[in-house]
């Protein structure tokens, strides 16, 4: 993996923590969406890949039910004032950082290796980044 792979990366997993310490129930969901996908969009074109419109809607469809979905716990504690608030927003900063690492690092190797053609090549590849986090 490449330095510059790795600074995009890490960039975008520091600002997807930075959004997740909003304490508005699921405003971070919709706003760690953004910030991934130019995550993917920078390391396309740091590999010389042309991004079509088609895939950046495959990237915004299949990282969303995502995101919501590995952020919900937080959110839901967040409804609750107070320590519920802080225990939220520490759960989705884990969670933002961690599923924002994965599918760089997998859309980054993916990419060094030649393996990505087409919308459906990346969807399995983030596919199987969001399922590392569960495990």
């Amino acid at each position: 993996m490449t330095r510059s792979n790795k600074k995009i990366i890490h960039l975008a997993a520091f600002f997807g923590a930075i959004v997740c310490l909003s304490p508005i129930p699921f405003s971070d969901s919709i706003m760690l969406l953004p910030i991934q996908s130019l995550m993917i969009t920078k390391l396309y074109r740091l590999h010389d890949k042309k991004l079509t419109k088609g895939l950046m809607k495959g990237i915004m469809t299949s990282m969303t039910v995502s995101v919501v979905g590995k952020s919900l716990a937080g959110n839901i504690i967040k409804l609750f004032p107070g320590i519920g608030t802080s225990l939220g927003i520490f759960i989705n900063v884990i969670v933002a950082v961690a599923l924002t690492e994965m599918i760089g690092l997998s859309v980054a190797e993916a990419l060094e290796k030649n393996e990505i053609d087409n919308t459906n090549d990346l969807i399995n590849v983030l596919g199987k980044a969001t399922k590392l986090i569960v495990r």
